[in-house]
């Protein structure tokens, strides 16, 4: 734990550039961060206006410049960044020089000491940074998301049954205000057979509950900054993905909480998520549970006293994967039983095409396949 930290607590932490408000701009400040005992530069410093998501980042030479608008004038600007004392400064105080410079204090940190609590800080803070920069990182909407569904079940180890479905997605509001109450509302979808002859198994899709595992849309579980410290957290890997330099983060609820594992009846559930270090975006979520039973419309809802028509002794894992900006493939594997038999269930959507230009408008949910 050790290794990893001494190299985590190098690393600085920073935002994505936020966007740029059109409102009129009082003055342009430039400046650049150094250590005040070093006098080295501070890259990828956290810059921003308090009380606002207003803001930037020093780049890798320390060098920042941000446009203040007039509104902002009163309010003070934050510098931020990991191993260093935090400092904070009037806004207007900047419009002094031409060119500012910023000495943050370095902060003393015993290596050998780190507890887990210590770590477990760490760790938070990047998936609280992951959580608020989604806006940023993500398409907003509206779009559309052209997709192919497909489910294999394999029922007492012999029968085996196949089934494909076109899917078209639309979202108004995309990735712009993340929440469950704003992803149910705003994304709604249809379903296209590709064989007229099949037909989902009493009809039921499961298709909501596919969706359900986009936390990032949602801002659910680990990227719900409300609930992030009901869990277990760890590094698990700091490597590279697609060429990029990646943390991956286990996490683990010892007793599962809806909130959290937004599975009901849940007796087990952990995972890992992997989030990027130049921009804190989401690029996969691996999670696997273990529930007494499943309500068939979806984990997140609860079986009823009287509702006999349930998935029993339910054993799950899925995986989600995120890129250009969307998700690209989400997977929900199941095994279960239910009405003696036993299943094993296998659910994939896989995004083969994102649309910005001719939206279609989709205002209902195919629950069922016709």
């Amino acid at each position: 734990m050790n290794r990893y930290f001494l190299i985590l607590l190098s690393l600085v932490f920073s935002y994505s550039v936020w966007a740029q408000t059109d409102t009129r701009v009082a003055q342009n400040i430039k400046g650049k961060v150094i250590n005040l005992i070093t006098n080295e530069a501070v890259a990828y410093t956290n810059i921003g206006i308090e009380g606002t998501f207003y803001g930037t980042a020093s780049d890798a030479d320390g060098n920042f410049e941000l446009k203040i608008p007039e509104e902002m004038v009163s309010k003070k600007i934050y510098f931020s960044s990991l191993s260093f004392m935090n400092d904070t400064f009037p806004v207007s105080s900047l419009f002094e020089k031409e060119f500012n410079i910023i000495k943050l204090e370095p902060q003393s940190y015993d290596i050998e000491n780190i507890d887990v609590a210590a770590q477990s800080r760490v760790l938070l803070r990047i998936l609280r940074m992951a959580s608020e920069n989604t806006p940023y990182n993500f398409l907003g909407g509206p779009f559309n998301l052209a997709c192919t569904f497909e489910n294999e079940k394999t029922i007492d180890d012999t029968t085996n049954v196949s089934e494909k479905a076109r899917v078209m997605i639309y979202d108004r509001n995309g990735y712009r205000q993340p929440s469950k109450t704003d992803a149910f509302k705003m994304r709604k979808y249809e379903i296209t057979k590709q064989n007229p002859d099949y037909s989902f198994a009493t009809g039921t899709t499961n298709f909501d509950e596919l969706l359900e595992l986009d936390w990032v849309r949602s801002a659910t579980s680990v990227l719900n900054p409300a609930i992030i410290n009901q869990f277990e957290l760890a590094l698990q890997d700091e490597t590279e993905l697609d060429g990029s330099p990646v943390w991956v983060i286990s996490f683990n609820q010892e007793e599962p909480t809806l909130a959290g594992s937004q599975d009901f009846h849940a007796t087990s559930f952990e995972g890992k998520i992997t989030i990027s270090k130049e921009d804190y975006s989401v690029k996969k979520i691996e999670g696997s549970g273990v529930s007494e039973k499943h309500n068939r419309q979806g984990k997140s809802l609860a079986v009823g006293n009287s509702n006999t028509n349930f998935y029993e002794n339910v054993v799950y894992d899925f995986e989600i994967t995120f890129a250009n900006l969307v998700p690209q493939e989400i997977s929900l594997n199941k095994n279960y039983r239910f009405n003696g038999q036993k299943i094993e269930e296998s659910s994939r959507l896989i995004v083969e095409q994102v649309q910005t230009a001719s939206v279609k408008e989709i205002t209902s949910r195919d629950y069922f396949a016709e």
